[in-house]
């Protein structure tokens, strides 16, 4: 078996509706022993006949994944895989590269996130302008601290499927071309730092706030309201449009693609609400937020940035929500930073790849820690 037991972040299951692209790969892996001399030829076509796949030029469309098999004979892995044009058309499944080799096959998950840059002929790669191939090196061998390997390609994928297509790509023509990024970096200055700093003060105040907590109960009676449509449209499957769907039931609005979702003003506080959605029962990692923008926000006096965590029983026909800030101590353990989208011009984006969903257990009891969260924020401003 390639699969070596499911990432304990995965939004998929590789043994139930995804595992369908393990039992591909299961299937290469036992022809290539049984065939060692098997070449890449040799190889589609056994898994042609076998799985039967609709063929997109080069790529093999299987049950809810897609491969691109590719040959390799030396150590490093430089071929071209694959047009960027060609791959938006497969980037919302996995998308698998089999690299056969003399002796064995390699796989790599290939999806936009996972790519470093675009390396051939990609001068005219622009933002709403796609072009250019990315070759083997380019597919990043290591993300979030989990292995390019089958073993994690659950949870890589659920990484890959919190971001769209469009922020793969303004990511990619900064790596690639040099290109001047839309959003300047944003420098604090000793002033800004100190009121930065104090983010998580604030944040503990707005716990203890009757205002803040009216606030959350407003907000969490709307998630109510809307549980039967937040049901209906956790079957899904795009993680990016099942989220904005439920925010735009919950805001009245679509989304807008800025820090915050949702802004509520309280005594002297600006609060910045973000809503997150979590199916309980599998582990995700929603795209949390752009780090330039959040220290930009909490450089800004008597701010409190925020997240209303909407959880989906799907099993259970139950949907549970709270408002809890993003410096609280579970979210602040599960806030990933993601260097892989730092530039020149961004420190890149952080993500919920850790466990968080107790937030919402009934009695538990939100803290924020001063000392780390102060930490945190230092680390923010230092990358």
């Amino acid at each position: 078996m390639v699969t070596g037991g499911e990432g304990p972040d995965s939004d998929h299951d590789p043994h139930g509706r995804d595992g369908h692209v393990y039992e591909a790969l299961d299937f290469l892996v036992t022809f290539k022993r049984a065939n060692p001399s098997a070449r890449k030829q040799e190889l589609q076509a056994a898994f042609m006949g076998a799985f039967e796949p609709r063929r997109v030029r080069s790529v093999f469309v299987g049950d809810g994944y897609a491969l691109r098999f590719a040959e390799a004979q030396a150590g490093s892995f430089s071929n071209t895989v694959l047009s960027l044009s060609a791959l938006q058309q497969h980037d919302q499944a996995p998308f698998v590269v089999v690299v056969v080799r003399g002796d064995r096959l390699d796989f790599l998950l290939a999806n936009s996130t996972m790519l470093k840059k675009v390396s051939h002929s990609s001068r005219e790669l622009r933002i709403g302008r796609v072009r250019g191939s990315f070759n083997g090196s380019d597919i990043v061998r290591e993300y979030d601290e989990l292995a390019n390997t089958p073993a994690n390609f659950g949870a890589l994928f659920a990484l890959h499927a919190a971001f769209s297509w469009d922020d793969n790509v303004e990511r990619l023509v900064e790596a690639t071309n040099a290109i001047v990024p839309r959003d300047v970096r944003f420098h604090p200055s000793t002033g800004d730092q100190a009121v930065i700093l104090a983010a998580p003060d604030r944040a503990a105040a707005a716990l203890a706030s009757e205002d803040f907590a009216a606030i959350g109960q407003e907000l969490v009676t709307t998630v109510k309201h809307h549980r039967q449509a937040i049901l209906r449209l956790a079957a899904l499957d795009n993680v990016n449009l099942r989220g904005n769907e439920i925010e735009r039931l919950v805001t009245g609005d679509g989304s807008a693609h800025r820090l915050d979702d949702l802004e509520r003003r309280y005594a002297d506080v600006l609060l910045s609400i973000d809503i997150k959605t979590k199916l309980l029962d599998r582990a995700s990692a929603p795209k949390a937020y752009n780090v330039n923008k959040m220290l930009r926000f909490l450089a800004k006096p008597d701010t409190v940035a925020a997240v209303l965590v909407i959880g989906i029983d799907v099993v259970g026909h139950d949907v549970r929500a709270v408002l809890i800030p993003v410096l609280e101590r579970s979210l602040l353990a599960a806030t990933r930073i993601q260097h892989h989208w730092s530039g020149r011009g961004s420190r890149g984006v952080t993500q919920l790849s850790g466990p968080f969903h107790q937030v919402l257990a009934s009695g538990y009891s939100p803290t924020v820690p001063l000392d780390q969260g102060r930490e945190f924020l230092r680390e923010l401003i230092a990358l």
